[in-house]
């Protein structure tokens, strides 16, 4: 039995994808919600240039009140820490500008945070029928954000189809702005989660929870891999240099040798265009190396922003969200 009287935010970052959101607005007004529930939807416009205002203003809701809100510093993190400070649930829940939710969508979350009083929640994402391939491996269905399912007992957060309960933002207060879409390229959420978990709480994976997602199709081209290999790169590198405390001798060293074996493959193996679909596993693995290794060569030439696992920026480094 889900209790009553629950509080609940949503919260959307978008920007210039104004024909993605307007569909996902269409899913989200026909989501179930209890008469006893106070539910509001934050849709935070990150500095688009294209009708997303437009489309935010006309959408129509009877099931939660909508807000729009303007954050003009490019970023999702900052567009997603401006929704925290503005969000009134005691649970907030996360999904993106492509995602299409199911009808019992809120329910399920609430009704996982219910089951295990866990802190957040993470739910199963499938990719959308038009975009399924039987090439796809499951870490590319990760870099689309769509794993489908994951382990019960070490869930990771996805942006896509997740939530946290109010008091975590007591502990991890926000995401950090240098990582995630108009920064790095990614891993907001994947930081965000570590921390949580570092500051003791719990992650639950609910799959009747359930989203599609529904990235452009252009995504599947090998010339997307090999972007998403490096924005993936940018991420990891960043998290283990300032988060964990990781390094890698010579960086330049090794991106050199990388490079050359790469180049030595796409010799000997010739690939595909780059507009056609799919890519090679070792044409990923070679190219994420590679960034991995060249973005470490940056970080190392900066002090690190957080004490070893630590839970906030520090503020000498801090940029301002």
């Amino acid at each position: 039995m889900i209790a009553s009287g629950i509080s609940v935010s949503v919260i959307i970052a978008t920007h210039n994808r104004a024909s993605a959101l307007r569909q996902t607005l269409e899913v989200l007004s026909k989501v179930r919600v209890a008469k006893d529930w106070q539910i509001e939807l934050i849709v935070v416009d990150n500095a688009s240039s294209d009708d997303t205002a437009a489309v935010i203003r006309s959408a129509k809701f009877t099931n939660l009140k909508a807000e729009y809100l303007y954050e003009p510093t490019k970023g999702k993190s900052n567009a997603l820490n401006s929704a925290f400070r503005r969000a009134g649930g005691e649970i907030i829940l996360l999904t993106d500008d492509d995602v299409s939710v199911a009808e019992d969508w809120v329910e399920q979350m609430i009704a996982a945070f219910e089951q295990d009083q866990a802190a957040a929640v993470v739910g199963k994402i499938v990719l959308a029928e038009n975009l399924l391939r039987p090439w796809l491996r499951p870490v590319q269905r990760w870099w689309l954000a769509a794993p489908q399912d994951q382990v019960n007992d070490s869930p990771e957060l996805i942006g896509a189809n997740m939530g946290f309960r109010r008091s975590v933002l007591e502990r991890v207060c926000s995401f950090d702005p240098e990582l995630g879409p108009g920064a790095l390229g990614l891993g907001e959420e994947a930081l965000f989660g570590k921390q949580l978990v570092e500051a003791g709480f719990t992650i639950k994976y609910a799959p009747n929870a359930v989203a599609v997602h529904r990235p452009d199709v252009s995504r599947l081209r090998r010339c997307d891999w090999i972007d998403t290999a490096r924005k993936k790169a940018r991420e990891d590198a960043y998290i283990r240099y300032h988060w964990k405390y990781e390094d890698i001798r010579a960086p330049h060293v090794r991106w050199l040798w990388y490079a050359l074996k790469l180049r030595l493959r796409r010799i000997l193996q010739r690939q595909p265009p780059l507009e056609s679909e799919g890519i090679a596993a070792w044409e990923m693995s070679y190219v994420h190396s590679m960034e991995t290794c060249r973005q470490f060569f940056v970080e190392q030439r900066r002090p690190r922003n957080y004490a070893r696992h630590g839970l906030v920026k520090r503020a000498a480094v801090a940029i301002d969200s």
